[in-house]
């Protein structure tokens, strides 16, 4: 059914709450005193300490007009009386937390969601309960109800429901029905609606106070980068003693949820057999499985953040991004229960009965719970929006906002091949550059001592280089980076997609403007080139000598495993010599491939094929001419690493098929579904083809770039011992540069950061 489509009116309301007895009203009474009770206890706990401490000052300045100041007892009693006014305060700490901070979130009315709030009132009906005072929309991973003001707010009776749209974006529809009965029954107590929300306030209250920490509070937690003895015991010794002065109020906290965990528990159960009441006890345990997946979909939520800021690239919608983290591992155990078996008695549950199944029957089992909001998708980008600026505290204007389906190779900084390629060479080498064919033959000799000092020489050339030509390349790779965007902007401004002109800062967001933008990032990048390959070349005299040095070693003189680097040493320099050749029309590849799957990310939500068609042709064909021009490149280089041990070509091995011919496309071609079907099987033709080459390309170019690095690395360690001196600056940050040469002028090994002593 469709997403439009209404509840079925109904004469009397069906019973979704489970009866709740006198015994149950007397437990929450009973439970939330005592909650209040033990925050009074503690009060009086602490205000009790202050009038003895304030009894003991009376005595003690008596004692001092007596007997004068400087007595032993009476230093003691200061001194003691000073350690417990520190700790008094510590103790005073939990009372006064800071004000429950509201997370980012978007107040929605009857107005503007009425399908969500027909549904909220529907629900509120049959379970006698009165509807929300305000309904909010949040990037959390919860649906919640709370008290209208919190605890201050609890006499009044009014409530607030929470809405977490990571979570509307991972469930259907009807899971969704099940969720907001779940919540919506704790108000359907009458009276003792009060009481829940009181039990389940208090107790919230209780654990954060006990665990909340200022920002002075966290900041000794953090371990300073270089710290003497004595302050790293001190700021021991602090913390210790915070969480010592607040071992009463943690005392307090679990007694509180020991008197109320009965009281919690049929709270939770009540609630669990209303959403199960509504949707079925097999459909309310899958959704229940699913949103256990949110957490770690958070999780990784916030490292692509994380990333992102670093690289100026931020996810534009958490919630579909979460919801593409549930997906795959909600899909990864589903199989798993399949092969287990469990599949079928999930099967059998489906028959079962459904109190309140005519309540929702008016919901697909399909439809997504995102179909009971108006425009979900740009309402989550919103709020995400609205979640970086005010909680994170970024300025969206030095960032791009991307889909996840329009970045590629996302999470390439953790992969071992660029993880030793950026060692070696300290962050000073672009994994897309060649570090290859720049310098000419070397004429000078092949010796151990000759080639010993050029090492050393580009080592100390580092030292005073290599921040600034760091910077320099970070600017080419943001050049690069925002010319991949613009080209893929472009090609979605050609497909008929809206595209803003606000986040590329060109005048009009036609494909025009932004492939003129896209063409003046090329020419800093080829501006860029010059100087960079003149730092580049200094770079490949080290790495070349240092690959001479393994090449023109005695065996003897090698280890095992050098000499097993040896014996492979002219294939993978082969390999790396052939790719390097073809790395700059691999690099536009890379930038034309980017806006094809951009394009082929949007094909769902396309308008019109003749204009999808049309950004196709602007792309496809570049993309295989430049596959060929790559190829021509390496043609007749070898790849001799296959299982049966004979080298095939170097192109067989990344292409094995032929290249597809694309489907003609007629001039007077009008039919709508042709030119979509025709669009299709360009695009996957394309992707069957180009998709797998970039990726074995990326691969084993990546590959052969660390294993020769490696090789390197490991033969200087060999040869010239372990890493300090100059070579010690290629593991620092760039920041540490400038410490590392000054303390080397000085001849001061404590001002050098990354000196160490012989072992």
């Amino acid at each position: 059914m469709s997403a439009n489509s209404h509840p079925p009116p109904l004469e009397k309301p069906v019973r979704i709450a489970p009866w709740r007895g006198p015994l149950h009203f007397g437990l929450l009474v009973i439970s939330a005193m005592l909650s209040l009770a033990l925050q009074f206890c503690y009060v009086a706990l602490v205000g009790g300490l202050l009038l003895w401490m304030g009894w003991r000052v009376y005595l003690i300045t008596g004692r001092m007009a007596h007997a004068g100041i400087f007595q032993w007892v009476i230093i003691l009693e200061l001194v003691k009386f000073a350690f417990m006014g520190v700790t008094w305060v510590f103790m005073l700490r939990p009372l006064l937390p800071r004000p429950k901070c509201p997370k980012v979130a978007v107040q929605v009315s009857a107005a503007t969601q009425p399908q969500l709030f027909e549904l909220i009132h529907m629900l509120c009906w049959h379970l006698r309960a009165q509807p929300p005072e305000q309904v909010w929309l949040d990037t959390s991973i919860s649906v919640r109800s709370t008290m209208f003001g919190g605890l201050t707010g609890i006499l009044t009776g009014k409530t607030m429901l929470h809405v977490g749209l990571p979570v509307v974006s991972v469930i259907t529809a009807r899971e969704l029905s099940g969720l907001l009965a779940h919540e919506l029954s704790h108000n359907a107590g009458g009276l003792g609606t009060i009481f829940v929300h009181a039990v389940r306030e208090m107790n919230a209250w209780f654990f954060r106070a006990a665990m909340e920490r200022d920002q002075w509070e966290m900041h000794l937690s953090e371990k300073p980068r270089r710290e003497s003895e004595w302050h790293k015991q001190g700021r021991r010794l602090i913390c210790g003693w915070m969480w010592a002065a607040k071992i009463p109020f943690i005392f307090f906290a679990l007694a509180s949820r020991l008197v109320s965990m009965v009281t919690l528990w049929l709270i939770q159960r009540a609630a669990e057999r209303s959403g199960e009441n509504v949707i079925g006890e097999a459909m309310y345990g899958r959704m229940q499985r699913k949103l256990a997946l949110l957490g770690a979909a958070w999780h990784a939520a916030e490292q692509e953040i994380q990333r992102g800021i670093i690289q100026h690239r931020l996810p534009e919608n958490l919630s579909l991004l979460m919801a593409r983290h549930v997906a795959t591992e909600a899909k990864a155990r589903a199989m798993a229960r399949a092969e287990s078996g469990e599949a079928g008695g999930e099967m059998k549950a489906e028959g079962e009965a459904v109190k309140g199944a005519a309540l929702v029957a008016y919901l697909s089992h399909q439809q997504p719970a995102a179909a009971v909001m108006r425009q979900f998708v740009d309402l989550s980008r919103q709020v995400t929006y609205f979640y970086y600026q005010h909680e994170l505290g970024l300025n969206l204007h030095e960032h791009r906002m991307v889909a996840d389906e329009e970045v590629i190779h996302q999470n390439r900084r953790e992969e071992e091949a660029l993880l030793v390629i950026r060692r070696y060479f300290g962050g000073l080498a672009h994994p897309e550059r060649a570090m290859c064919g720049l310098g000419s033959t070397p004429t000078t000799s092949t010796g151990m001592a000759d080639l010993k000092r050029e090492i050393l020489r580009v080592r100390e050339e580092i030292m005073v280089w290599g921040p600034q030509f760091k910077v320099a390349l970070q600017e080419w790779n943001q050049a690069w980076q925002r010319r991949r965007d613009l080209e893929a902007a472009a090609t979605l401004s050609l497909a008929g997609f809206t595209v803003s002109r606000m986040q590329f800062g060109t005048a009009d967001s036609s494909a025009t403007s932004l492939r003129a933008e896209a063409a003046c990032q090329r020419m800093v990048m080829e501006h860029m080139e010059g100087p960079l390959q003149e730092r580049e070349r200094v770079l490949e005299c080290r790495f070349a000598a240092a690959l001479g040095m393994l090449w023109w070693s005695e065996p003897e003189e090698l280890s095992e495993w050098l000499k097993a680097r040896r014996r492979d040493l002219p294939a993978w320099v082969t390999i790396y010599e052939a790719m390097t050749g073809a790395l700059p029309s691999f690099r536009e590849l890379l930038t034309t491939f980017f806006a094809f799957q951009t394009l082929g990310a949007k094909f769902a939500n396309v308008d019109d094929p003749s204009t999808f068609l049309t950004a196709l042709q602007s792309v496809v064909p570049k993309m295989l001419n430049l596959v060929r021009q790559i190829m021509a490149t390496m043609d007749g280089a070898p790849f001799p690493f296959t299982d049966d041990g004979k080298a095939v070509a170097l192109n067989k091995h990344l292409l094995p098929m032929p290249l597809p011919e694309m489907p003609g496309v007629s001039m007077t071609l009008v039919d709508a579904a042709s030119m979509r079907g025709i669009g299709l099987k360009m695009a996957s033709l394309a992707s069957e083809c180009i998709a797998p080459y970039v990726d074995a390309f990326l691969s084993l170019y990546h590959r052969a770039f660390a294993w020769l690095a490696e090789s390197a690395e490991r033969t200087e360690t060999h040869f010239m011992g372990a890493l300090n001196f100059g070579s010690a600056t290629e593991i620092l940050l760039p920041d540490e540069f400038t410490t590392q040469r000054l303390g080397m002028k000085s001849k001061s090994p404590d001002s050098i950061a990354a000196w160490k002593p012989p072992s």
